[in-house]
Formats: structure tokens, sequence, C-alpha cells
């Protein structure tokens, strides 16, 4: 199979945790405009594996040559591990943008809740929310452990800056005086500050699907949930 891709430069790796590493990559006269919340493909061939593309979520906004990715190396992960050996001023092809996640309504309070590298599209959405938006947001980010927590310091700098925000942070694996457990145990205590909020969710399927599910059981529509749409197949498959 032939992938229509574009070309671009690693211009800069740095780890983010023991596991996630943040690379910052540049196309020359390319201007990237994807949707924040869509993801692009990382496509290469391997001699063990013939042509492997993973998608993974830009955490910038579009309108520059350069895109950032955060991406969590897996033992097991054929691209993921191709991507953690890259050098600065190594070729990584790119695959189009593409996904469901994005934002609907500029003007309606939003809720954004992610877990792990779900955070990824999240982090896009946010702020094109705060530079355009006009309502209220609030955003929660669950992880095992405060170690593993990715963009707290991007986060609580939005927060500080932007009154209409508020971020919280779940740990399922920490005790801490912040908040535990699972992201969706909280929603009594975030959805009472919005208005009817269009809510977005992304991580591993089954925080998704039980969500979903817990948002159904406060009243929340299911056309006001957004998520990338394949998450109950992935349960239902596992």
């Amino acid at each position: 199979m032939i992938l229509d891709t574009l070309d671009t430069t690693l211009v800069s790796k740095h780890p983010m945790t023991s596991a996630v590493s943040q690379f910052v990559l540049e196309a020359d006269d390319h201007v990237f405009d994807h949707r924040p919340g869509h993801h692009v493909g990382v496509a290469y061939e391997s001699e063990a594996d013939g042509l492997v593309h993973r998608s993974y979520s830009p955490v910038n906004r579009p309108g520059t040559n350069r895109l950032v990715l955060a991406i969590k190396r897996y033992e097991d992960g054929t691209c993921s591990t191709w991507m953690h050996a890259r050098s600065v001023g190594d070729r990584v092809q790119l695959t189009a943008p593409s996904g469901s996640l994005h934002l609907r309504d500029l003007s309606r309070d939003v809720l954004f809740l992610s877990t792990g590298t779900g955070i990824t599209p999240m982090m896009a959405m946010l702020k094109q929310y705060l530079a355009t938006g006009g309502g209220r947001a609030a955003f929660v980010f669950g992880e095992r452990s405060q170690s593993t927590l990715m963009y707290r310091e991007t986060l609580d700098q939005l927060a500080a800056d932007h009154a209409a925000l508020s971020v919280h942070y779940v740990l399922s694996r920490e005790t801490w005086p912040g908040r535990t457990g699972y992201v969706q145990d909280h929603l009594d205590d975030v959805l009472p500050r919005l208005e009817q909020p269009h809510v977005y969710l992304c991580g591993v399927p089954a925080m998704v699907v039980d969500t979903e599910t817990a948002l159904q059981d406060r009243g929340v529509p299911e056309s006001r949930v957004f998520t990338e749409g394949w998450e109950a197949g992935a349960i239902e498959r596992a």
C-alpha cells in the first residue's frame, strides 16, 4: 500500500516523563492547517513489519510549519519505539490529518476529560478554545502518579492566565492532596460549574465508554458528547 505522505525533519526532542517524549517536526514550504483535535499518521518502512503507520495528535495549533507530538514508548510498540530512537535531524514521514475530535461550538461551555496521552488532542483544542471561545472551560486530566502528569506546568499557567478555565488532575495510583480515582468519578464536582457544556473525551477505551455512560446517567445527551468513536468496538474486541 502506498501512502500519500509529507516529509518532515525532527528539529527537537526531549523527555517529558520516563516513557513519554515530545517531538517537534518541521516541514519545508508547508503550513499545517489541521483542525485542533485531529491526528496525523507517522509512516515508515520496517524490515520486520513492512509499512508501519500509527496516528498521533498534535499538541500545537495549526498555522505554522511545525507539529508538536507527545509519544509514549511501549515495549511492544513498533512505531513508538521507532520514534523514540530518532535523533534531531532525522526525517519523518507524516500522513494527512484526520479524526473525529474537534471543537463544535466555540460559544458553548466545554468540558475536556482525558487520560494518558489522550491529553494531546485536548491540549490543541483547549488552546484554540482559550484563543477564540466565549464560554467557560474545565479540563480534567487523569494519570497514575504526579511523575506522569504531562503538560502540568503549561496547564497551570493557562489556568492562571484565564479566569474562565479550571484545571483538575486526578491520580489513580498515588495518594496526594488532590483528586484521586478516575476522571469519571469527578463529574458531579465539575459539571455544575458549566452550562450545558459540550464534552470531549480521549483516553483508554474503558475510560471513554464508562464516562459516556456516567454522563448519560447525569442527563447529558449523547449529542453533546464527542469522542473518536472507535472505543466501544475496541472493548468488544478485547
